[in-house]
Parts: structure tokens; sequence; C-alpha cells
């Protein structure tokens, strides 16, 4: 399923919320090659992100010198063996469209954002139970439910017409600060 939504900030605000879900396997891969610092930053420019939609950061040269930063940061699989830097380079490659979306309002990345979410969590459950993608079985796991619930979440509660913007966005910074895991059931 593709969300729709009607503005902009309500797609960077989509997967700005991925990415807060996904910050936990960015940061466990941080710890495994020893760089806590990238998971640090990366917590930094995501930040940034919500700073921008709760409508408290206005200058975007901070955000471009973030992008630039997030990209010196984002992990090369050819460079790595284990299979931690797939799920790091998702949250990256997240970030930066997030990123990317606020500097040009004419992209627009949530159609490849959702399905490269489940997709990372598709490919975990692979790895980890030798589940086929396009099984039945992989469609009820538990954590392919949970991501797809949660994305159906996002995208009605970021559709709530009565509530302005920044009511929505702190909201649901709120509900993502409730989670303990992320989406690969990574704790946090």
């Amino acid at each position: 399923m593709i969300p729709t939504f009607e503005h902009q900030w309500q797609k960077i605000a989509f997967i700005a919320a991925l990415c807060s879900r996904h910050q936990g396997n960015h940061s466990i891969y941080c710890e495994t090659i020893e760089k806590s610092e990238h998971a640090a930053l990366y917590g930094k420019i995501l930040n940034k992100v919500w700073e921008y939609l709760a409508g408290q950061l206005k200058s975007m040269k901070n955000l471009e010198n973030a992008l630039q930063q997030l990209e010196d940061i984002t992990p090369e699989p050819t460079e790595d063996d284990g299979y931690g830097v797939y799920p790091a380079l998702d949250a990256c490659l997240l970030l930066t469209s997030a990123l990317q979306m606020i500097l040009d309002k004419s992209i627009d990345d949530v159609e490849q954002a959702a399905p490269l979410s489940l997709a990372t969590v598709c490919q975990f459950i692979e790895i980890s139970e030798g589940l086929d993608k396009n099984s039945d079985a992989m469609a009820q796991h538990p954590l392919y439910q949970e991501e797809s619930q949660f994305q159906q979440h996002l995208t009605t509660n970021l559709n709530v017409v009565n509530q302005t913007q920044t009511q929505v966005v702190k909201q649901l910074r709120r509900e993502l600060s409730e989670y303990t895991y992320s989406n690969l059931g990574i704790a946090i």
C-alpha cells in the first residue's frame, strides 16, 4: 500500500517517522563498527527534520549541511560484509529522502520510502528465519504485520483534517518516543 497525502509536509513526516523506527537499526550497526558518533549524528540530523516539520528550523543551509554530514556517515555495503550494513543503509537512505524533500519541493519519495521500509523488514525475516519474501508466511509474520500496520496508522494520523501541522507533528513525535524497539525488533 502506497500512502497518499495532500501536503509535502505530510510526506516528509511519514518518512521521518519511518526513520525514527529505523534509527535503532542504524545505532546497532554503528555499535558493531565502533562508530557511536555516527549513530549520534544520525539522531541529530533526524531531530533537525522534526524541528523543520514543527516550524522551529528555518535555515535551509543548516539542512544542506546535514545532508552532507549524512552522506559522510552512510554505510557502504561493499566495504562491510555483515548483514547490519543493509538496515543501516536503508535508515540513511530514508533520512536522505526526507532532507532532499525539504530542500527540493519537487521531490516526492514517499512511493519509494514505504516499500523500502517494508523490504528492510522482509530481508531481515528472510535472513533470520529463512522465509521467502513472497510467501504467505512472510505476510503473516508479526514484524511484517507490525510494519504494515504502522505505515497504515501513520497515513491515517497524518491525514487528520481537524489538526494543524504542528499539532500532528507533536503528537506523532510523542507516539514515536513510546516505541522501545526498531521495526526489526531491536531494542532501542
